[in-house]
């Protein structure tokens, strides 16, 4: 009867939490083995050495003496976004765009005339992307962490240091054909934790409280190919068509040359190339947890983790395209002109390229974890978890370059109101709350099979979707296994699987993917049409936990059969040396030495 009310307990906290969910961004994905395979159901029950990360009062449960534990994940991420045609949309212009429209037929690199190109194609990303300390970007993805604890005997303290990385992801769309490069050609976003230290202090027998101090390197890196499918720059390339014979001697190299605006942008064309490459290499953050365990079929925990706050630094280029530096020529080409974009201050001397130093402050939300562990039957733990995360104070990303750049200041012209060296767009996130369950089952004395499920909320409201904070709303399913060798060595395995099947953005939706609205120039490089975005993420995850004094005894024997084996083949060598017995008795020493 006792063990069925507490199936009941369990059941309706479930069914109490299950409310509607909006994912969260790309929080503790991939940080342990044990973790993945519950889906982060680990408050109460937290995971050996990274109970630094999930509840830092956990690491009282481990053995006395030095622990050691590491791990990795390998992640692979696949985002498919399709585009379509809306057929309620009438186009830049009276719809005039395309290569096949009379307008202009005879040259092909006209943009007049037809739908918008990118109609009717889907793009997948080519390569997933992370940043290697001391090294730099690079077209795969791996997490790692590394962990020691230490407790004396009969002491009420642990002590532990470790590094992982809780947040993390990036993706590359490198095809040409790919249409999502306009939206994110490649980025990475991580924050690792190169320092913990921990400790941990046993209040009584029931209960245990942590402290976690982190110092993290926080990095970013974005690349993107730039379109403006715009209204009023569709009319400037409608205007530079119309005007390209229109030349009047003498007047026209002292007012207004044809063609005006130097031929104008299309909507449709790439104009621009936007990289950037940044880091912190000190943000401190901390976590705190609390751990309550009254009976051995029952604990509470609780963990606090504060927000971390980066100062990114970088360097960045800023790549025009020949139409681009045309039209920013033409501003200079007659005394009339360069009178006006005096008076509009726009750039009159066209470049290839800008580039220099780049500035963001990119914040990582403080986070509150709470949940249960219940044993129905000794060989089952169910567990319950509620997560909430302060996503709302990302408002905006803001890049502060240092110099004016030239698309900013034509962009004032539309409505930007970011200033000449700033890119501002905005962000508005939301609060996200969040829960998890888990299981996890005692098949054999050395096997524990494990399960868990975990519905993530977006932090990325719909009206502001966009190609770069792509995680939309996912479900988290999580499997795995552990195994309990002799000399208390743990082996954890982890399987995980998150996707989201369909998130639609329909023409208009989204002030940062596809608005026709002309004031909202930064950034919408689908306006005009539908998206589509199917997304997955697939984990395998390892990890390995045992006393020091065991991974030292292994290593010396390592060291010992690689000494042996060095010894063998150094014996076969002088076998095989048909000098070997002509050699002075002390040449021969020296070389048997050697």
């Amino acid at each position: 009867m006792m063990c069925w009310k507490r199936l009941i307990i369990l059941a309706l906290l479930v069914v109490i939490c299950r409310e509607p969910a909006y994912a969260v961004f790309n929080e503790q994905i991939a940080v342990d083995a044990r973790a993945i395979s519950l889906a982060n159901t680990v408050t109460a029950d937290p995971p050996g050495l990274m109970s630094v990360h999930y509840n830092p009062a956990g690491l009282s449960l481990l053995g006395e003496g030095k622990v050691l534990g590491n791990g990795l994940v390998f992640p692979v991420i696949e985002r498919t976004g399709r585009l379509t045609e809306d057929e309620d949309f009438e186009g830049f212009m009276g719809g005039t765009w395309g290569p096949d429209a009379p307008y202009n037929p005879e040259d092909p690199k006209s943009a007049h005339g037809g739908p918008d190109p990118l109609a009717g194609t889907e793009g997948t990303n080519s390569d997933n992307r992370m940043y290697i300390p001391f090294y730099g970007p690079i077209d795969f993805l791996v997490g790692a962490n590394l962990g020691i604890s230490s407790r004396k005997e009969d002491s009420k303290w642990t002590f532990a240091y470790a590094n992982y990385a809780p947040y993390g992801g990036g993706m590359a769309h490198r095809d040409e054909g790919d249409p999502l490069r306009f939206g994110c050609k490649s980025l990475y976003l991580q924050h690792l934790i190169y320092a913990a230290p921990t400790a941990a202090y046993k209040v009584s027998r029931d209960l245990s409280v942590g402290v976690s101090f982190g110092l993290g390197q926080t990095a970013f890196g974005l690349e993107l190919d730039q379109r403006t499918p715009n209204q009023l720059v569709a009319l400037t390339r409608v205007i530079g068509d119309a005007t390209k014979d229109l030349e009047i001697p003498v007047v026209s190299e002292q007012t207004l040359p044809p063609p005006f605006f130097g031929g104008g942008m299309g909507p449709y064309e790439y104009n621009t190339r936007l990289q950037m490459d940044m880091r912190d290499d000190f943000v401190p953050s901390f976590n705190l947890g609390l751990l309550w365990r009254p009976e051995n079929w029952f604990s509470f925990g609780v963990t606090y983790q504060s927000e971390a706050k980066a100062e990114l630094t970088g360097e960045y280029t800023w790549a025009y395209s020949e139409q681009f530096q045309r039209m920013v020529d033409w501003n200079g080409r007659t005394p009339m002109t360069m009178q006006t974009a005096g008076m509009l201050d726009l750039p009159i001397n066209g470049v290839p390229y800008q580039t220099g130093t780049v500035t963001r402050t990119q914040k990582f939300p403080q986070r509150v974890q709470a949940g249960i562990m219940v044993k129905p039957f000794k060989p089952l733990k169910l567990l319950f978890d509620v997560h909430w995360a302060d996503w709302s104070v990302i408002e905006e990303d803001r890049f502060v370059f240092d110099q004016d750049i030239q698309l900013f200041r034509f962009a004032k012209l539309m409505g930007y109101t970011g200033g000449n060296r700033a890119l501002v767009v905005e962000r508005n996130m939301k609060d996200t709350w969040s829960w998890s369950v888990g299981l996890e089952v005692q098949a054999l004395d050395w096997l524990s099979l494990r399960a868990g499920y975990e519905k993530r909320p977006t932090s990325t409201r719909k009206t502001l979707f966009d190609a770069l904070y792509f995680l939309p709303d996912m479900e988290f399913y999580g499997a795995g296994f552990g195994i309990h060798l002799p000399q208390d060595v743990n082996i954890d395995l982890g399987f995980g699987y998150l996707f989201n099947k369909s998130v639609k953005i329909e023409n208009n939706e989204s002030t940062n993917m596809n608005s026709t609205d002309f004031t909202k120039v930064v950034y919408n490089p689908y306006a005009g049409l539908d998206y589509e975005q199917e997304t997955a993420i697939y984990m395998a995850s390892f990890g390995i936990t045992m006393p020091l004094e065991v991974q030292m005894e292994l290593l010396h024997h390592q060291l010992e059969m690689g000494k042996h084996a060095l010894h063998t083949i150094g014996g076969l060598i002088n076998k095989l040396n048909p000098f070997a017995g002509d050699e002075p008795e002390k040449e021969k020493k020296e070389t048997d030495a050697h």
